[in-house]
């Protein structure tokens, strides 16, 4: 298999066992990830699987949004700014009103200064900060721009000597959920930590488009395929219905605006890839100048691949 993945990275594993557990099983060498995620975060991650694959990925994912839904504790603090960290419970008097929390938001919308946690893979040096904190080794880390767009309060309870705050975040790459829990909590004068973390959105990929790591072999998938160039009114459509068939291939064919066309395609992998192969050039006569690719969970079910 040979492409860009949406995959759903779960909880407990790092960004590097997911490359692993793929490579093993997928039994691919060249496999690459976009956008790190804490071993504690779950949802999507961009995986790359080929060499040309590897090398598209950062011009993909440059500049991309990412979207997260956070729990942050308020009453406690951790030298990780995270649940697995050492953590040290605070003595509060009162939690902060809801409007409270949604003032101290509104001071990191926009562009700002974010001080990354030490424990971190931003490398001094050459050696990742995580590495040189766990030494006991001391060192400061230097703040950066990030850039916060928007967010949305999902929740706020209140129970005995702690407080959880749900939270919807759109923000840059390159922002620490974690600094903005530890800073949030240090303007509420409670001391906060990030409790949870699901990374919902990357750029156009989203956690409903995130496939099952474990299954990925198993489960039908879907690919979306979108072609620029000489692919209107010359059969584009009519042969990927054929090889549709040929290769078991669910889904659909479309033109969508000038020069564009749009395809569909579900069913095993190996098959999904062999289809894939064929309509990347299109029949006789087309000229795909442009096209991009990507394998995602199966979003609407298709029982035939229809020409639209």
């Amino acid at each position: 298999m040979k492409g860009i993945f949406v995959i759903n990275k779960p909880e407990g594993w790092t960004s590097f066992d997911t490359v692993n557990f793929l490579k093993k099983r997928l039994r691919e060498k060249v496999i690459g990830h976009g956008g790190t995620l804490d071993p504690m975060a779950s949802g999507v991650l961009i995986i790359a699987i080929g060499r040309n694959s590897t090398s598209i990925l950062n011009t993909i994912l440059k500049n991309s949004k990412k979207e997260y839904i956070a729990e942050i504790l308020l009453g406690s603090e951790s030298d990780t700014y995270d649940i697995t960290g050492n953590i040290t419970k605070n003595n509060i008097q009162r939690f902060p009103e809801l409007q409270e929390i949604k003032n101290a938001l509104d001071s990191f919308i926009g562009k700002i200064q974010q001080v990354p946690p030490k424990y971190s893979a931003v490398k001094i040096s050459g050696v990742p900060a995580y590495r040189l904190a766990r030494e006991g080794k001391e060192f400061e880390l230097q703040p950066k721009e990030v850039e916060l767009f928007d967010y949305k309060i999902i929740d706020y309870s209140i129970k005995n000597d702690s407080a959880i705050i749900k939270v919807k975040l759109l923000v840059s790459s390159g922002f620490y959920i974690r600094s903005l829990a530890n800073d949030l909590g240090n303007i509420l004068q409670t001391k906060g930590l990030l409790q949870s973390l699901t990374r919902t959105k990357v750029d156009r990929f989203t956690i409903e488009e995130a496939i099952d790591l474990k299954t990925i072999q198993d489960d039908d998938l879907e690919v979306y395929f979108k072609g620029q160039g000489l692919v209107q009114g010359i059969g584009f459509r009519n042969y990927a219905r054929f090889w549709a068939k040929i290769f078991n291939i669910k889904g659909k064919a479309q033109n969508i605006e000038d020069n564009f066309i749009e395809i569909i395609g579900q069913g095993k992998i190996k098959n999904i890839q062999r289809f894939l192969d064929r309509i990347q050039n299109g029949p006789p006569g087309a000229n795909v100048k442009k096209q991009f690719y990507y394998f995602r969970k199966i979003q609407i079910p298709y029982s035939e691949f229809k020409k639209h």
